[in-house]
């Protein structure tokens, strides 16, 4: 008799991975509207900061961004370095993290030990002086914040289909999302 109990609780999970996610997308999406609405309820009218465009008084890295052709070249800039920092991101450090760091992967045969070092030393800290400058720049102005973000969503899209495209998928149901948490939940009771 305990035996059945046993195997019945192993068979009842608590939430589906699925389930998980959506919760996480939830309490994501509520906290991100509560910080945004103190900030923009508390602004300092007098901060540059909420300020959009070129500006006698915009200055990113030490170069003042004054007129529109400074400014658009400041945009691509901001894009070029985005768009490359995701695609560095999703698609080759992961193959560098999980080459070093996975305590499971004792043999690498795709790269030397040299190499290795070399590749992720170098990658690791471009990355870190990239970071600073991008930093400085989002702190800057929000227009420059939002645009940083937007273009990285938007390439990370892509990138992530990538790395799905590789993969194959056994259930693929995207509809039914909402009703599996809903399911997972009423089990709970």
């Amino acid at each position: 008799m305990e035996l059945n109990n046993i195997e019945r609780d192993k068979n009842k999970t608590l939430l589906t991975p699925r389930s998980k996610i959506w919760i996480c997308l939830f309490i994501n999406g509520i906290v991100l509207c509560i910080v945004s609405a103190v900030v923009i309820i508390l602004r300092d009218d007098a901060s540059s900061y909420f300020r959009i465009g070129p500006n006698d008084d915009l200055i990113v890295v030490s170069v003042r961004v004054n007129t529109i052709s400074r400014y658009l070249i400041l945009l691509s800039f901001i894009c070029l370095i985005r768009i490359s920092e995701v695609f560095v991101n999703e698609l080759a450090t992961p193959v560098l993290g999980f080459s070093i760091y996975n305590p499971d992967k004792k043999v690498i045969t795709e790269f030397g030990k040299n190499e290795l070092q070399l590749y992720a030393n170098t990658m690791f800290g471009i990355n870190a002086i990239r970071d600073v400058f991008m930093i400085v720049i989002t702190v800057t102005q929000i227009d420059l914040a939002l645009l940083s973000t937007i273009v990285s969503q938007v390439t990370t899209f892509f990138t992530i289909r990538i790395l799905l495209n590789e993969k194959k998928f056994i259930s693929s149901s995207f509809e039914e999302t909402p009703y599996n948490l809903l399911t997972d939940l009423s089990e709970l009771e």
